[in-house]
Parts: C-alpha cells; sequence; structure tokens
C-alpha cells in the first residue's frame, strides 16, 4: 500500500513540475477585451414638464447574453428622488457570444416637478451607470446643469472653451473661447451676458474680441499682461446641453447666420 501512495506521489510531483515549465502565453487563455456592459444612457425627451412620458435608454456591450429589456422599478433606499432602472437577462443555459450589442428601453412618466436619479442596476444589484430625469414647467429655464470647467471637442483637440458659472447666481456665466485662424495663429474671445432659454439647456451669450495696448518687454514681445483697447462684439455664442458632462456650442453671426459649430466634452481634471 505505501508502494502504492509512493509511486501516486511521484506521479503528481511530475504533473507539476511538467505544467510549472508550460510558457505563459501557453498556460494562459487569451481573454477577449471586455467592452463597456453600460456605454449609455439617455432620456428622451431630455426635459419636460409632469404628465409627459420620458423614455430611458440603456446600451452597451455585454459579454454574454445580453439583456432582452429593462424594467424600472421602485425607489433606491425609499429616496423619493431616486428610482432604479434594473436589467432583465435571459434564462438560458445556451451559451452566448462575448460583447453582444444592445439597446432596451423603458418607460417612465413623472408627477412631480425637479431632478430624479435614476440608478441602473444588474439583476444582482450590481450598479453599472446612472442618469437624471429633469422635469420642469416649460417656462422654467434655470440652467439644467452647472458648466463650470473646460470643454472641449476630441476632433479638434487644442481648441476648446472655459466657463465659469456663479454658485450664487444661475444665469452668470463667463465664457473664454479659443480658437486659431486661417494662418494658424492663436485667437480667443469671451462670451458675456449669458441668458438660458430651452427649459435650462441652451445658453446663448455675446462674443466679444477684444485687443490690448501692449508693449512687451524682448523677449515677450509676442506677448504679455496689457490693459484693454478695445472691446468688439463679433456675434453671438449658442451651447446646448445634451447631458451634465457633453454639449453642442455654435458660433453664430449677429443676425444669427451659424459660423461654426463643435460637440464638446467636459474635461476631467
Amino acid at each position: 500500500m505505501s508502494g502504492c501512495r509512493i509511486g501516486l506521489l511521484k506521479v503528481a510531483l511530475a504533473a507539476t513540475v511538467a505544467i510549472s515549465h508550460i510558457p505563459i502565453a501557453a498556460a494562459q487563455t487569451q481573454a477577449p477585451e471586455l467592452l463597456e456592459r453600460v456605454s449609455q444612457i439617455t432620456v428622451t425627451p431630455a426635459v419636460a414638464d409632469i404628465g409627459i412620458a420620458r423614455e430611458i435608454n440603456v446600451s452597451g456591450h455585454w459579454n454574454g447574453c445580453a439583456p432582452v429589456g429593462v424594467s424600472l422599478g421602485g425607489y433606491f433606499l425609499f429616496i423619493p428622488t431616486t428610482r432604479i432602472v434594473r436589467m432583465i437577462l435571459p434564462q438560458t443555459f445556451a451559451p452566448c457570444p462575448l460583447g453582444m450589442a444592445y439597446s432596451q428601453s423603458t418607460s417612465y412618466t413623472p408627477v412631480e416637478r425637479g431632478k430624479t436619479r435614476i440608478l441602473v442596476l444588474n439583476a444582482d444589484g450590481e450598479y453599472l451607470g446612472e442618469t437624471q430625469v429633469d422635469t420642469r414647467a416649460a417656462n422654467d429655464h434655470r440652467p439644467a446643469f452647472n458648466i463650470t470647467g473646460m470643454w472641449y471637442d476630441p476632433q479638434s483637440n487644442g481648441s476648446g472653451l472655459t466657463f465659469v458659472h456663479s454658485r450664487s447666481n444661475d444665469n452668470a456665466v463667463f465664457g473664454t473661447w479659443y480658437v486659431y485662424d486661417a494662418a494658424g495663429k492663436p485667437r480667443w474671445y469671451t462670451i458675456q451676458n449669458a441668458e438660458w432659454k430651452g427649459q435650462g439647456r441652451v445658453m446663448e451669450g455675446l462674443l466679444y474680441e477684444t485687443a490690448g495696448v501692449a508693449r512687451c518687454p524682448l523677449p515677450f514681445n509676442n506677448g504679455c499682461p496689457a490693459s484693454i483697447g478695445s472691446l468688439t462684439n463679433i456675434g453671438r455664442a449658442r451651447v446646448t446641453l445634451t447631458g451634465d458632462n457633453s454639449a453642442r456650442v455654435e458660433a453664430l453671426t449677429a443676425e444669427g447666420v451659424l459660423v461654426f459649430s463643435s460637440n464638446v466634452i467636459r474635461a476631467a481634471i
């Protein structure tokens, strides 16, 4: 009996040594890249009054059997301003391909004005993402979000905008828009006299170009601090918020003709 045990022990040790000498690349199965399960949560319409149905859409790529639906649940921890949207997964033992694209929607009709936080959870309660439903009167143009920060268009990285949005006066915004001219020289403009519209989703302001009276010492003769010499209104700027960290900005002539536009996101700094 003891000889049999010794023989089994030798076989086990040999197998262990053999496995330990397998190259790591061969020993490990190459795992596919995990795509974002919830890449986008949208609310349509983005802002509306009470009694108007809102579509909440959740989309992404699921590594396994993709959700077959989403359902609007109750309040999260009994908080009346936070609702749960839960993913509905298929009940199957059949294998599913990885990275399946999906898009599922549910409907929600607010009965009170205000902002409702929407938490998207997996079937087992795992947090996957969130958004908010903004419910307000048609004549309520308070800003939907505070837009303080740096914003840029990934397609033209190197240009951008900076906004300072007052926390004591929701309507007060000062912006700086830095771009380049046809010769590649930097130009910058300011956005002033902001006015909010579109139930707090659209901001319009006057677009100014300034010139200074500068006598810069060498070697800084290409730029130095100086007093303002002139302030010229060259048109208007319009910012349409598409989310708390995304917007479309447009440069308009004084007559309202579109000059150019950019789809910008808020820089995470």
